[in-house]
């Protein structure tokens, strides 16, 4: 009898300590949304090299906030085709389509009951709504940002896209403080048919006092599919750049060591698609990027950009 008193009593010990933990996790609150996504690195070291290479020039990133429902959108789409023609493997472009608050109306995509226009994709993501929301909102599209840099001459970083070329004409004839490269054999490829893994090697040929930070994004190009263009509605509208997620936080991943001349970051990040991320994996693209963080004078300025294939 006693045996079995025993054992009740460490039972209802155990029952009570569980409750307890359960009332805890309830009162836990949640991280933010913005900027909550996993760490995927697998590999992380950095080192200071004294053969330092010469500076590579400054790309541009042209982060172009859009919509299949925002007539005027396929013009600022033009100009950031034209100066990636004009200056090829030096501007890149992310068209992210942002799904909150007044933009949704320019941002969802065509599914009106009855109406003709069934859009096959929805190109809106969280990702790009906080991305707007950083930059500085608006309540207007097309926008966008060069470098995410507030110009002298402009009294917020998203801008019109009139003003995108002269603004990337600045930013092409500088160098760049950090050089990006890959490392290993293959760099950026498919593990397997589910896992993408990025060797991306940061060398600073410039020592910098702002917190640097590491984004890489996923796009997709050779979407077809309903966009409004100026007075008509097109049905075989090809969207390209089309931010599908952010690989990193979606205000990236902080380089935490002093940033000397010589500083290496080696990173290897791995990512694994989503039951529901059925993209075309032949379409798909990787943008890397470097920046600055999100306080200070020159916050959120991309120090340099490329974009990667995945074999």
């Amino acid at each position: 009898m006693k045996i079995l008193n025993k054992i009740k009593s460490i039972k209802a010990l155990q029952i009570i300590a569980l409750s307890i933990f359960a009332l805890a996790s309830c009162d836990e609150e949640a991280p933010p949304g913005l900027n909550f996504a996993p760490e995927r690195s697998v590999f992380d070291t950095t080192y200071i090299t004294n053969s330092i290479p010469a500076a590579q020039a400054t790309n541009v990133l042209i982060e172009d906030f859009t919509g299949v429902k925002c007539p005027n959108c396929p013009r600022a789409q033009g100009v950031a085709k034209k100066l990636m023609s004009d200056y090829p493997g030096r501007v890149f472009v992310m068209a992210m389509h942002p799904g909150k608050g007044l933009l949704a109306t320019l941002t969802s995509p065509f599914k009106t009951p009855g109406d003709d226009h069934d859009s096959k994709y929805d190109f809106r993501t969280e990702e790009a709504a906080d991305l707007l929301t950083m930059l500085g909102g608006t309540s207007q599209l097309p926008i966008g940002s060069i470098n995410r840099t507030l110009f002298n001459s402009e009294n917020a970083i998203l801008i019109n896209d009139t003003k995108w070329s002269g603004k990337a004409s600045e930013k092409l004839n500088t160098s760049s403080i950090v050089n990006i490269d890959t490392f290993g054999t293959k760099g950026v490829y498919y593990v397997d048919a589910n896992t993408i893994r990025i060797n991306v090697k940061l060398t600073y040929t410039s020592a910098s006092t702002d917190s640097q930070f590491v984004s890489i994004a996923i796009i997709e190009d050779d979407l077809i599919d309903f966009q409004e263009d100026g007075t008509v509605v097109k049905e075989d509208y090809e969207h390209n750049h089309v931010l599908r997620r952010m690989i990193t936080p979606t205000t990236g991943s902080q380089l935490k060591a002093s940033i000397v001349s010589g500083r290496v970051f080696a990173k290897t990040y791995d990512y694994q698609f989503a039951p529901n991320e059925t993209w075309n994996r032949k379409n798909l693209k990787l943008v890397v990027f470097v920046h600055n963080g999100t306080n200070g004078s020159n916050k959120f300025v991309v120090q340099q950009v490329k974009e990667y294939e995945i074999h």
